[in-house]
């Protein structure tokens, strides 16, 4: 008698494969909102809150990380965090 075995296929979608694809849309969502949405032409002026320092927008309320030893704004734009009482 012959034995057959059942072989358990492993998933074409691996977790690799979606995380990959995750950046992907999160580029381009980011790509998107630069192009269609606020310029963040008019920043306000540094502050810092806590251990970080960064700059708003003023038309939209979008934070970005400043770095004081170089005086230049880094990184990619991030809303404000919530903070629930």
């Amino acid at each position: 008698m012959s034995v057959q075995r059942l072989e358990v296929l492993r998933p074409i979608a691996g977790p690799d494969f979606l995380e990959t694809e995750k950046d992907f849309f999160e580029s381009a969502r980011y790509c998107a909102t630069r192009i269609l949405g606020c310029w963040h032409i008019k920043m306000s002026r540094p502050f810092t809150h806590g251990t970080e320092t960064y700059r708003e927008c003023l038309w939209c309320g979008m934070h970005r990380r400043f770095d004081v030893r170089i005086w230049k704004s880094t990184g990619r734009f991030y809303p404000a965090p919530i903070r629930r009482r």
